[in-house]
């Protein structure tokens, strides 16, 4: 009887590198996940401690003042604010409000006989002391601070990738640092025209025109930073804009912010407002004079939310006969 030959043992699948490098992503996209997920937690933990304690004054336990310049120290510390704007941050209402100063606005400076610019205040003494003069001038507390040169803020723009803003008007001209050459309509602007689109301020609205097109770039960064095409850049994104920006602000509470906001309407939630007043020269210096009544308005309905009361009908009419 013949023997049967056994079968040849079934080869072993061979273990191929589709198989491993399956494994490997799966095993980063758990690692990026676990990453976001405890970036959210920390960030809501940081949201709840941002706000100061309150008992040193009579504030709003839910708002957050940050006053946010931009310089033209090359070194970020000797020289004069060009831009001066305080975000008043509403956590229970999910607002953000803005109001611009005019950086030829005649203020007391502390420390200082005399009235003078508020944008000396930081050539005086640096940030602290616009901390302390923004302070006195609006009745609020300013809480944190962020200051950029232009060279930061060149940076900036290039680490988002460029703003998109609606330029309302054709920007042209030659100034000592560059020209300015923008069309008008929405488009992508990058660094460089970008800076122009801010620092530009060759039309009837001077420094006020400008201090809105300040806001409206700050803004547009915001929306840039929010809706990134990759939202694991962001952590990335945020330690780039610290490493710009001289600030109190600590990483995880301006991650805090960004993660608090990035789900709202910035257009109906973005609130922004420029010191009313009026041009005089003084001593053969221009300056904004401020309008006491108009700011202090102001500072109610932004920083306290309080209603301006409507304006009584019979009033109106007899205004607009005179």
């Amino acid at each position: 009887m013949t023997k049967k030959k056994a079968a040849p043992p079934a080869d072993k699948p061979k273990r191929g590198w589709g198989g491993l490098l399956l494994k490997i992503v799966i095993g980063l996209l758990v690692v990026a996940a676990a990453l976001l997920i405890a970036f959210q937690l920390l960030s809501q933990r940081a949201i709840k401690q941002i706000v100061p304690d309150r008992t040193a004054n009579d504030y709003l336990e839910d708002r957050v003042n940050i006053l946010v310049l931009g310089t033209d120290a090359e070194d970020g510390v000797h020289g004069r604010a060009d831009s001066i704007m305080v975000f008043n941050v509403d956590l229970e209402n999910d607002r953000v409000n803005v109001l611009s100063i005019p950086r030829d606005s005649r203020v007391a400076v502390p420390g200082y006989q005399n009235k003078t610019k508020i944008n000396h205040s930081f050539a005086y003494g640096g940030v602290e002391l616009t901390m302390q003069t923004v302070s006195e001038l609006l009745g609020v507390p300013i809480d944190y601070y962020a200051v950029t040169n232009f060279a930061g803020f060149e940076d900036i723009v290039e680490a988002v990738g460029g703003v998109y803003i609606d330029v309302p008007k054709r920007m042209k001209t030659h100034t000592w640092y560059g020209d300015i050459d923008l069309e008008p309509g929405y488009q992508l602007l990058d660094a460089e025209q970008a800076l122009g689109f801010v620092r530009y301020r060759y039309d009837a609205g001077g420094d006020i025109a400008r201090a809105e097109r300040q806001q409206l770039f700050l803004k547009a960064v915001y929306d840039r930073v929010v809706h990134l095409d990759d939202p694991t850049r962001l952590p990335q994104l945020i330690t780039s804009i610290l490493g710009m920006v001289d600030t109190d602000l600590s990483y995880m509470q301006l991650a805090a912010l960004v993660d608090h906001f990035k789900d709202i309407d910035i257009d109906t939630a973005f609130t922004n407002e420029t010191v009313g007043g009026y041009s005089q020269t003084i001593g053969g210096a221009s300056y904004w004079i401020i309008d006491e009544d108009a700011m202090a308005d102001a500072v109610q309905r932004l920083f306290y939310d309080v209603p301006q009361p409507e304006e009584d009908a019979d009033d109106a009419a007899a205004a607009d006969a005179e």
